[in-house]
């Protein structure tokens, strides 16, 4: 019986093959759709699940609170996870990791070229992260390997990058000028992991400032500095561990913690839940649950879009069929027969769609930038994949059935004796939840766009906002060698004499990038000097005056002979109101020579000058208060202001100058616009993502739309030839064809701006700095559907309105 269903279902689709083409283009951009985003889900929602352990590895962080001080922290001190294994038999081992900034690494064969990378992904741990963590071997011992100083274990890929094809176990690696011995190759860390590597480092050292008459000091405790990651018992319960915390509070914490005010609570975050649900400070990136709910959102819409095409599709098409179904049910067909018939009809168009579907895949995964635009390694790897074997089936099978269940209850409820008579039209139920779905059709494309528009409207507005500084022409280049370092002074003046390079100074921090949050300062206010903790950057001579950053009071710092050396600061506009060091007629002095010192500072300094507030990080964040601090020693990275004119030989010039200060290191620089701008990479790739979902969502509502206008047209053949005998010209015909489209494409519009502008309004609030909500931008995609829908309808209509009326007069 299925076989002969098959092969009638096969021959339905060859005999028209038009409206059976566009109901598997739909459905295979459908399914197409909901495979990659199934891929995409499957990455993110496995998150650090391919350890082994997962379930019984927590990451331990603190909610430090002191006067000035509140801060979630997903780091803890290094001192603490020694003392939680001793103390807490419920741990059964502990793994501290910590992230290093970029590194230069070198391999020195003894025959052979030198090779020199800088390396982005080093953690250095403890000898126990191969008994918490699961990683593959391919060569060395996991439970020796970190055991030693100074040895290291790499990935397959950097391995390679190395040593090529030779055995990497025993050779050795430059870190800065420390030998380190390779005695582990594991293969490359899966992308879905929160703490990534390409080299791990043995042995977190200790801190030696933390030691004092023997033990560590309180103090220690309460400067985070390392991932802590605890293996407990299966099924264990944190809140018996926050139960047991008081005791360690009371050994370790309270002597330092009562001398500041100071309050410090754990926090425990399973090893799964860190990449979506993780707010704490000072953690690695991770995802946006936000962006997964909307992408799984637009898929379910291009689903049902996809089925909606094909019901309409379906029950138009019905008068053609209605003889067929009239005759099965007069030979005695059931309607239930006959309600499988119609089902597998849109299973087999689900199924060929399906093939359809891998290839747009594969094609998508493999021959474009797919993976890099996400930043991810997707893999259409059907064969060793069961969920995406099964849930691709799954979804074809799904959609066969959802986009057949109406056309196969409707269907089949054609009166027979009007069908043989030929004299069956739609019912008005037919035309009502065509133009219900049509409707439905374009107020979700219209949503997804004009989500997608004002998405864009947010992104440009950040890129051109003014932060109150000048982030344009600016080279960075990394401070790498210390001679460079001494030399600084010289090394800009030499820059300087060229007239494309018209500003130099130096910074420890960039703006958008490494800026310091967690300087704890002891400041004055009216109830004394009180801790505070400021944003802080450390800038070298002429850091203002290079970044263009404005004084609303007091003065720069000075340079020269009597250049300011330390104890000297620069605040800026949210730290004078943080402080309350604004001018009134309690304090006519205002913010200049308020005191100003490190917590553990010997002598006050005092503010010398106040800019104004600058955005020195993303624009997804408010501008905090800070606190600018010139540096005894120059160093950290170069900036370079030059013109935009003749850029290729000035960067030819700087490239030159700088191999012949820093011969020892690879030259490397950047533009600071382009890394500023790099903190909105992830808003961005969503924006990519969902604008061309949104295109998917049109093309497949016009592509319904495409097949409905052609049956349409067609329907009406001999109307449109009585119209025209009655003198009604081919601009009036297609119009009458178009008109009802229009109105729902009205209605849809008019329906859908509520929730397009409370969905925009919500994810807006992701930004402490936003642009307005253009009304026009709703008007300009109403008009945008209604041109394309247009020419959708007149591609068909067209033909028909042309016909000579005679021949419209015979057809049928």
């Amino acid at each position: 019986m299925i076989r002969n269903q098959l092969r009638f279902s096969a021959r339905v689709f060859l005999k028209d093959k038009f409206f059976s083409i566009l109901n598997i283009l739909g459905l295979a951009l459908g399914i197409a759709v909901s495979i990659i985003l199934l891929l995409i889900l499957q990455n993110d929602l496995s998150y650090d699940k391919y350890h082994v352990n997962h379930k019984r590895i927590y990451r331990l962080g603190g909610h430090l609170q002191a006067t000035g001080v509140d801060g979630r922290s997903s780091r803890s001190a290094r001192e603490l996870g020694a003392i939680l294994k001793a103390e807490f038999p419920e741990v059964q081992e502990v793994v501290r990791a910590n992230s290093w900034d970029r590194t230069l690494v070198k391999y020195e064969p003894k025959d052979g070229e030198e090779k020199a990378f800088y390396e982005e992904n080093i953690v250095r741990t403890d000898s126990t992260y191969f008994q918490v963590f699961t990683h593959k071997f391919i060569a060395g011992d996991p439970k020796t390997c970190l055991r030693d100083l100074q040895t290291l274990v790499v990935t397959e890929s950097t391995a390679k990058r190395y040593f090529g094809d030779e055995n990497p176990l025993d050779k050795t690696l430059l870190i800065g000028d420390t030998p380190w011995k390779v005695t582990g190759v594991i293969e490359d860390v899966p992308e879905n992991t929160h703490l990534k590597f390409d080299i791990l480092l043995s042995r977190l050292i200790d801190r030696e400032w933390v030691i004092e008459n023997g033990s560590v000091k309180s103090e220690a405790f309460w400067n985070p500095d390392v991932y802590t990651y605890l293996l407990v018992p299966d099924h264990y319960n944190p809140k018996d561990f926050m139960a047991k915390f008081p005791a360690i509070y009371t050994k370790y914490f309270k002597s330092f913690g009562d001398q500041v005010g100071g309050k410090y609570t754990p926090i425990l975050e399973p090893l799964a839940d860190i990449h979506f649900h993780s707010t704490l400070q000072g953690d690695e990136p991770h995802g946006n649950m936000a962006y997964l709910y909307a992408f799984t959102g637009i898929g379910i819409f291009i689903i049902v879009l996809a089925c909606i095409n094909y019901m309409n599709l379906s029950t138009a098409k019905s008068v053609n069929r209605a003889g067929e179904i009239a005759m099965k049910k007069t030979l005695g067909s059931s309607k239930r027969a006959l309600v499988f018939s119609f089902l597998m009809e849109s299973v087999f168009l689900s199924m060929l769609s399906l093939i359809l579907a891998i290839g747009l895949v594969f094609l998508v995964l493999k021959g474009t930038s797919f993976n890099t635009l996400v930043g991810k390694s997707l893999s259409p790897n059907f064969l060793n994949n069961p969920l995406l074997l099964f849930g691709s089936i799954g979804i074809a099978l799904g959609i066969g059935i959802i986009s057949g269940l109406y056309p196969a209850f409707y269907l089949p409820g054609i009166p027979t004796i009007m069908a043989l008579k030929g004299a069956f039209k739609n019912r008005k139920s037919s035309h009502v939840l065509r133009r219900v779905l049509i409707t439905a059709q374009f107020a979700i494309s219209i949503f997804v766009v004009v989500c997608t528009l004002f998405m864009q409207d947010q992104i440009d507005y950040m890129r051109s906002r003014e932060l109150g500084f000048n982030k344009e022409n600016v080279v960075v280049l990394p401070i790498l060698d210390t001679l460079v370092q001494h030399q600084l002074t010289g090394i800009k003046n030499e820059f300087l004499q060229n007239p494309n390079i018209i500003a130099a100074t130096t910074s420890y921090s960039i703006p958008g990038m490494n800026v310091d949050g967690g300087s704890v300062m002891m400041a004055e206010s009216k109830e004394g000097m009180t801790q505070q903790r400021f944003t802080g950057m450390f800038v070298g001579e002429d850091y203002l005056k290079t970044m263009g950053i404005s004084i609303v009071e007091g003065r720069d710092f000075q340079t020269g002979p009597q250049a300011d050396v330390r104890d000297v600061f620069i605040a800026n506009e949210a730290a004078v109101k943080l402080m309350g060091w604004g001018k009134d007629s309690t304090n006519q002095q205002g913010p200049i020579g308020k005191k100003l010192k490190w917590f553990h500072g010997e002598t006050d300094g005092h503010v010398i000058g106040v800019v104004k507030d600058f955005n020195f990080n993303s624009l997804h964040n408010a501008i905090e208060p800070l606190i600018i601090v010139k540096v005894d020693t120059e160093g950290g990275w170069l900036h370079l202001r030059v013109k935009n004119e003749n850029l290729p030989e000035t960067m030819a010039y700087i490239k030159k100058k700088w191999a012949q200060f820093d011969p020892n290191h690879p030259y490397e620089y950047f533009f600071l616009d382009e890394r500023f701008n790099a903190q909105y990479k992830e808003d961005e790739v969503q924006h990519t993502l969902l604008s061309n979902l949104a295109y998917i969502c049109m093309f497949i509502s016009l592509l319904g739309l495409l097949g409905l206008s052609a049956f349409t047209a067609t329907q009406r053949t001999k109307e449109i030839g009585v119209r025209k005998v009655h003198g009604a010209s081919v601009p009036h015909i297609i119009f009458l064809l178009y008109k009802d489209v229009m109105y729902l494409i009205l209605i849809a519009a008019v329906i859908i701006v509520p929730l397009a502008y409370y969905v925009i309004q919500e994810w807006m609030g992701n930004f402490a700095y936003q642009t307005s909500l253009n009304v026009f931008t709703f008007v300009i995609v109403a008009l945008m559907a209604l041109v394309f829908s247009f020419f959708t309808v007149a591609f068909h209509s067209l033909k028909t309105a042309r016909m000579n009326p005679v021949n419209a007069l015979k057809y049928e």
